[in-house]
């Protein structure tokens, strides 16, 4: 197994949590390497270096974005060498602030108890999904989203670089991101049918269920591994409404509000209408802007659970 963390993670921000981790792993004869992050995206690298190398199985120990670089850093491995992702095994370790993907997976949020899932190796499936800008490819392990949601996410990492940290910070930026939130028109084609033209509030995809420390905006009964993805669309609208439709992601109905375009899809292409483009986020991360394209591979990456 290949670890792959950032160490601060692993030895000040986690503690004694990380060396937990660690018995459990030596208590379970699991045989194991830790390559430390040194900036970020440094992920993404370490991942494609380390299956260049022949590993398979890897440990992504953070949060929702260590996750986000390291299946990155797979799927740029398997497109340039024409190998499938099924051939790789993902676990995680909780050791960052944002922990959506194990929600969704099932794995606990304690770290000792997410070690004990990786040495027992129960095996379920995700879909691998594959986002293309104009400057690369990446891969969305749990969620995404364009406008607001992404707009949220930016204002969300500049006070998490000012030393700010939890989930409730999600819930605190929304209300600013939503009053200054300039909507812009786009088109949106889900498997080759124009679904929406206009202006944009946000779009928010689904791969995984929760964001946002467990919020809900996408349809209910979606899984990661039935091949398909979701997309809730919000129209362009003045900021009360704008408020008073995104205090639904508290109650967990967003996605069947009046006026919500929720579609399930293989393939979704989004493109600007005008000069100004929106911002698109993943996993916690904002990798570029539209122009850009979301779709299932077809592959299936295999994910330690409970």
């Amino acid at each position: 197994w290949i670890v792959i963390t950032n160490p601060a993670a692993a030895t000040e921000a986690a503690g004694s949590n990380w060396k937990e981790a660690e018995k459990v792993f030596k208590d379970g004869a699991l045989d194991y390497e830790v390559r430390f992050t040194e900036r970020p995206a440094h992920a993404i690298d370490l991942a494609k270096e380390a299956a260049s190398q022949g590993c398979r199985k890897f440990i992504a120990g953070g949060g929702d974005g260590t996750i986000h670089e390291v299946m990155t850093g797979l799927l740029r491995y398997c497109e340039a060498e024409k190998v499938d992702m099924g051939g790789f095994t993902l676990a995680v370790l909780p050791l960052g602030t944002g922990n959506d993907w194990i929600r969704t997976a099932n794995v606990p949020a304690g770290v000792k108890e997410a070690a004990e899932c990786i040495v027992r190796g129960n095996l379920g499936k995700e879909d691998v999904v594959k986002l293309t800008f104009a400057s690369g490819i990446y891969c969305m392990a749990n969620i995404g989203g364009i406008a607001l949601d992404a707009d949220i996410c930016i204002n969300t990492n500049t006070l998490k670089k000012k030393g700010h940290k939890g989930g409730i910070l999600y819930s605190l930026v929304a209300p600013y991101s939503i009053f200054s939130k300039k909507c812009r028109p786009v088109e949106i084609e889900c498997d080759g049918e124009k679904v929406y033209s206009g202006k944009l509030y946000t779009a928010v995809l689904g791969n995984g269920i929760y964001r946002g420390g467990g919020l809900k905006q996408t349809a209910e009964g979606s899984s990661w591994n039935d091949g398909l993805l979701e997309v809730s669309i919000m129209p362009g609208c003045n900021h009360i409404k704008g408020l008073s439709q995104m205090m639904h992601i508290f109650k967990g109905d967003f996605a069947v509000l009046p006026g919500i375009i929720s579609k399930r899809f293989k393939k979704m292409t989004v493109k600007p209408l005008s000069d100004k483009a929106d911002s698109v986020e993943i996993d916690g991360e904002i990798p570029g802007t539209i122009p850009c394209t979301v779709e299932l591979t077809g592959e299936q990456i295999n994910i330690i659970v409970p």
